[in-house]
């Protein structure tokens, strides 16, 4: 039994297939891949959606095809206020010029094909459209992929680095414009830029940046960690039947610069329970931490599968 973080991708023996399948973080220069961008109502591939897809097709170097819809849904398609101020769609536009997200998704998986995918933090994309591939029993989107967000941390050290920042930089434009196609189009601008400016030492600290770590071997140095580790400083208890082994996960807790506690407390911070098990109302575990909650305790409860994926987006980061 193992968990280890390899070329960024997080394995844990005996609960891989609650991961999502992604492919692999490649930091390069490519003449040929498709470069892609979504918009949606919120940040949690869990509880919000996609509202437009976009993207382009470049061979050699040059955009050769595009991709851009906005996309419906046969129940709710209202848009928070914030995000309609971010980038301007509403529900009425969306139900003006959307089209069915089932007719959208197989078309957007066909557009990307086999490439190379491409995208500024790439991973928050990729996750919303590998469960959309999914729901929708399409070919997995297990693509490897280039984020541009990774070689803009090398190229800016300890600078603020969202598409935005990098795009004035760079003298692309003063402003994002928060839609997937133009976004993408922008994202590849930076991407040439970076190809011409880039030395080879820096391309090599992106390629050290993928993570490669042995997460039960020992306890894990502060420079591993990283300030997006989410388990570090959190109080955790595991219940009922895991897909890892109980013993590594709480070792993996405890090397993570958490404390894996046995039973839960009023100070326990996340319940992760098995996924069968979050379901049980009457599980003792989820018992007690709905009685610490009721008297002022804040104790979230994940299914180990939200776990997981959670821990996998940090080993990806």
């Amino acid at each position: 039994m193992s968990i280890f973080i390899k070329n960024g991708v997080l394995h844990v023996s005996g609960a891989q297939n609650k991961l999502r399948g992604k492919g692999q973080e490649l930091p390069s220069f490519l003449p040929d891949y498709t470069m892609l961008d979504i918009e949606t109502t919120g940040l949690s591939p869990y509880r919000d959606h996609v509202t437009e897809l976009g993207g382009v097709k470049v061979r050699n170097n040059e955009i050769v095809a595009q991709y851009s819809n906005l996309v419906t849904y046969p129940g709710s398609n209202k848009v928070p206020a914030f995000i309609t101020k971010l980038n301007g769609i509403t529900e009425q536009q969306l139900l003006d010029e959307g089209v069915p997200v089932r007719q959208a998704m197989p078309e957007f998986r066909d557009f990307i094909g086999d490439d190379v995918i491409i995208g500024y933090n790439v991973n928050f994309d990729l996750n919303f459209l590998y469960d959309l591939t999914k729901k929708f029993k399409l070919d997995e989107l297990n693509n490897d992929y280039v984020d541009v967000l990774r070689l803009a941390r090398v190229y800016y050290p300890r600078q603020r680095n969202r598409l935005l920042d990098c795009i004035q930089r760079a003298g692309i434009a003063q402003i994002e414009q928060h839609h997937g196609l133009a976004d993408s189009i922008d994202t590849k601008k930076v991407y040439d830029d970076f190809r011409e400016h880039f030395t080879a030492e820096l391309l090599q600290q992106a390629k050290d940046k993928v993570k490669n770590l042995d997460l039960l071997a020992d306890e894990l140095e502060s420079w591993q960690l990283g300030f997006r580790n989410p388990i570090n400083n959190k109080k955790i208890v595991f219940a009922g039947n895991l897909g890892m082994a109980h013993e590594e996960a709480m070792q993996l807790v405890n090397n993570l610069g958490g404390q894996a506690q046995t039973e839960v407390t009023p100070d326990t911070d996340y319940l992760i329970m098995g996924d069968h098990d979050f379901f049980d109302k009457n599980n003792a575990a989820r018992l007690k931490a709905e009685e610490f909650n009721h008297a002022g305790s804040k104790i979230k409860r994940w299914s180990e599968k939200f776990f997981l994926n959670m821990l996998d987006e940090w080993a990806r980061s």
